[in-house]
């Protein structure tokens, strides 16, 4: 119950679909448009669910993640195509917004700009120097990550969604509020 409890609230948090809902609320009329975008929200959640429950016939036993094996034979070119497709693009398009707003007008416009792209590729590049520079090491820490997130990826992925979710949250919150 707990786990529906959780997945629900990232679900709400999303921070795309609140800065849509928000954005088509402040619109003209947008108290219509707003119960028009609940509606059809209700109806695909429901939807979705009575497919779950039709399709698997209320049964769906946990397999265990075959993904690792596909990451294991994954060539180097292909995980370039892998790093674009994990890309956050609703968060990058936040920061991208945030960046035109300066106007890029001058050095430091620019040079915020290239501060928020290393630091939004910070972890991957020092997870990197870390297996480069202490392979043996990384590679026993990463093992028993890889280990952990088999057994707790939908948990992680909910908790660090959820995170991310409320923070957004209460930064729209208090721009909508100043």
């Amino acid at each position: 119950m707990l786990e529906l409890v959780i997945l629900g609230l990232v679900i709400t948090l999303s921070p795309l679909t609140l800065v849509a809902f928000i954005l088509l609320l402040a619109a003209k009329g947008g108290i219509w448009k707003g119960l028009g975008f609940i509606l059809g929200w209700m109806a695909c959640l429901v939807a979705v669910i009575a497919a779950v429950i039709l399709t698997t016939g209320g049964d769906l036993p946990r397999k265990p993640p075959t993904w690792t094996g596909w990451l294991d034979r994954m060539s180097p070119w292909a995980a370039v195509g892998f790093g674009a497709f994990m890309q956050p693009w609703s968060l990058v398009a936040i920061g991208a917004a945030t960046v035109v707003q300066a106007k890029l007008s001058t050095v430091g416009d620019w040079l915020a700009l290239v501060v928020f792209c290393l630091l939004a590729t910070s972890s991957f590049l020092v997870m990197e120097l870390y297996a480069v520079l202490s392979p043996e090491a990384a590679a026993a820490r990463l093992g028993r990550i890889r280990t952990w997130i088999d057994g707790h990826m939908d948990q992680a992925i909910i908790l660090v969604s959820l995170g991310l979710g409320g923070l957004l949250l209460v930064d729209s919150i208090f721009l909508l509020l100043a």
